[in-house]
């Protein structure tokens, strides 16, 4: 309830600046309950988050800023002369579906971030979808990472919306008492280096990189009663879209992780140059589609154009993103990520 109230006093002064619905509003906080009172109030406010760590460099948070053109930037200057304490402290009116939510600032092959536009009722779908699947996201969770980076999506909002807990701290020896945390696999190794504690008792998601079962079966060794999924998606799906999960009790693969299956609410194909559905076992480009899907790129009309398109086996009008992954089905029904699509090259006419 304070967390709510301080966030309604500082949604309301957000809305007298600015702020508001397909307006942008940069958040440079350090990791702290303040962060999250800030993020909230621009959601509340209508307006998307652009987040900007600290920490990046001078000519990151330039171009970022330049390319959003924020309405307001929240520092810790700037919140230093806000009053949060007094003031009309109810609830906004419910903001448009469409409207942004926020901006994530990816890097592309040039190395210049692009913004990744996504929507209200694409976050609202997974952060629906995570309260119902992750029961332990009700307990306690820890929010480690940057919160520039969307991995930190499922360990902030998730357990905020399912009456949950989250603590702002590093993953580190004093880690400990967490039953929800998603990490990606390079942090594996640091767990296995943490006292038993500093690891999550009931859920570990694992997502951002490639997970093979050799990085994995030392920790699930150690730590036989936690549920485990490997979590599959690009920033442009809203976080994950796919996921595969091993439950306390089953063998862990060996070799490439699969990604599971698309979520209820996803669409996935393996389809190849001509968008024709592969058979199964045979690699292809992975697309993806389904209300998960981000608007597109901030400001870049062309390559929004080229990387969402449209969905030839859905409805009309509908959109998939291409991902450049590829993938293949196995026979399972399960997903298997084989690799990136800009990485094959050709030998003497053949794709490799």
């Amino acid at each position: 309830g304070e967390l709510n109230a301080r966030a309604n006093r500082l949604a309301r002064l957000l809305v007298e600046r600015g702020a508001g619905p397909e307006r942008f509003v940069a958040v440079r906080l350090p990791r702290s309950a303040d962060l999250v009172v800030a993020l909230l109030a621009v959601l509340k406010s209508g307006a998307a988050y652009v987040p900007v760590d600290p920490e990046y460099p001078a000519e990151r948070v330039a171009v970022i800023l330049e390319d959003t053109a924020p309405a307001l930037v929240i520092d810790e200057a700037w919140l230093a002369g806000v009053d949060l304490e007094s003031g009309p402290a109810a609830d906004l009116p419910p903001v448009d579906l469409s409207s942004p939510a926020y901006v994530i600032s990816t890097s592309g092959s040039t190395g210049r971030p692009k913004g990744v536009v996504v929507e209200h009722r694409s976050v609202g779908a997974y952060v629906g979808r995570a309260r119902e699947v992750y029961p332990q996201a009700a307990g306690v969770s820890l929010v480690h990472s940057s919160f520039a980076f969307d991995l930190t999506v499922t360990a902030l909002w998730s357990p905020l919306a399912a009456g949950g807990r989250i603590v702002l701290e590093e993953l580190d020896e004093n880690t400990s008492g967490v039953s929800f945390m998603k990490v990606t696999p390079s942090h594996l190794g640091i767990l296995e280096t943490l006292p038993s504690e500093a690891s999550p008792t009931g859920t570990l998601i694992i997502g951002g990189e490639a997970l093979r079962g050799e990085a994995l079966s030392a920790w699930r060794e150690a730590h036989p009663d936690v549920e485990v999924i490997n979590a599959y998606g690009p920033t442009e799906a809203t976080v994950n879209c796919a996921e595969f999960r091993l439950p306390p009790g089953t063998e862990t693969p060996t070799g490439a992780v699969p990604i599971g299956r698309p979520f209820a609410n996803t669409r996935t194909y393996v389809l190849d140059a001509a968008l024709r559905p592969v058979p199964v076992g045979t690699p292809g480009e992975l697309y993806v589609a389904g209300i998960v899907l981000a608007r597109g790129y901030l400001q870049r009309p062309d390559l929004t154009a080229e990387r969402f398109v449209a969905d030839p086996y859905g409805t009309p009008g509908t959109r998939m993103y291409r991902t450049g992954d590829v993938a293949r089905w196995n026979r399972d029904g399960q997903l298997e990520y084989v690799g990136r699509a800009d990485d094959q090259i050709k030998l003497r006419g053949f794709r490799i």
